[in-house]
């Protein structure tokens, strides 16, 4: 699997990232893992909803547009639900519960992968 590493104006902010971008590996997202490494993230791309079945752990859902600006942010998602689909999200890059508030990430911010 490809690992990525995103940035937030040029400052490395998250490790490894899992690029989900085949249809097996976005419909298993992180459903039945323990746990999410806590400088890990998961990126769903094309994606503009997820669900939480199957998952053992609450997460932060970032929905991005293909320009990978930020539209929307889903904090502390616990297992089980539905979330609402976001006008214009094509990407949605998942981490660990609290971790998009302690990055200090906002809606309008750009992520780059690289």
């Amino acid at each position: 699997m490809e690992l990525l590493k995103a940035y937030k104006n040029e400052n490395l902010i998250i490790q490894e990232v899992e690029n989900a971008n085949h249809f097996f590996r976005r419909f298993m997202g992180l459903m039945y893992r323990k746990s999410l490494a806590e400088n890990r993230g998961l990126l769903l791309t094309p994606c503009d909803e997820i669900h939480t079945f199957g998952m053992r752990f609450n997460i932060d859902t970032i929905m991005m547009s293909k320009e990978n600006e930020i539209l929307f942010i889903d904090y502390d998602v616990p297992p089980h639900k539905v979330r609402k689909r976001v006008k214009n999200c094509y990407k949605v890059l998942e981490v660990n519960s609290g971790v998009a508030a302690k990055l200090g990430l906002d809606v309008g911010d750009i992520i780059d992968f690289k």
